[in-house]
């Protein structure tokens, strides 16, 4: 309800999107549980958690596995603390620092969230910015893939959003030598971005000659393989 109340509040609308209409209903309770909440203790279960009944901690929904208030707590405590050096390293130029401190949260975030977490995202494309503004093309693509899987749940298939993270996938694919797969990500891109974008703009005529010349150089290699 706080989504669709500060929607009304600040955008003077009512929301009819297909979360929106499922709003305080299992599935959406579900669903912001994993995206927004705490993932199990056990590594090899998916489920989401909710709050047990005597408001002491969190239980699994899958396993029954449960997690303490305390727990939780203790690791969003160094995740905060860990939050403020990174910005004040950012704010100092000091981008080394930031990034392993980003690094640090990463980790933390992954033994305190969900893999489909939105907070564990935003921090994966700080570091995939941060990355490529340094040019460690390497690095920045590890974590553009681990955003992926969280674009294609948040957002519906034809997002703007996703499309542009399917390009920023393929390009920096195309630039590692990644050909193959950069082909698939720049597909993926146009797919999406020519519903949003049209087909007549700079940006998309760039795109698609991209993805000409990705599918001229695996058809190169491809060729070069069978002689």
């Amino acid at each position: 309800m706080t989504r669709l109340k500060t929607l009304k509040e600040q955008y003077l609308f009512a929301c009819k999107c297909p979360r929106c209409i499922k709003v305080g209903q299992y599935d959406d309770i579900q669903e912001s549980a994993t995206l927004e909440g705490y993932k199990c203790k056990n590594n090899g279960c998916d489920g989401f958690l909710l709050r047990d009944s005597d408001d002491k901690g969190f239980i699994c929904q899958q396993c029954g596995l449960s997690r303490s208030k305390e727990e939780i707590k203790k690791i969003a405590s160094e995740i905060k603390s860990l939050s403020d050096k990174a910005l004040m390293s950012e704010a100092s130029h000091h981008s080394q620092e930031a990034i392993s401190a980003y690094k640090t949260i990463e980790n933390l975030q992954r033994k305190l969230y969900h893999h489909y977490s939105i907070s564990l995202m935003q921090t994966r494309e700080k570091l995939l910015k941060m990355l490529m503004e340094l040019e460690d093309w390497n690095e920045a693509l590890y974590y553009c893939r681990l955003t992926i899987p969280v674009y294609q749940r948040l957002y519906p298939g034809f997002h703007p959003l996703l499309g542009l993270q399917y390009y920023t996938c393929g390009k920096l694919e195309w630039l590692l030598g990644d050909t193959e797969n950069a082909v698939k990500s720049l597909t993926n891109a146009v797919d999406v971005l020519r519903l949003t974008h049209g087909t007549n703009t700079s940006f998309m005529k760039d795109l698609l000659l991209k993805l000409d010349e990705a599918r001229a150089e695996a058809s190169y290699k491809l060729s070069s393989q069978d002689e």
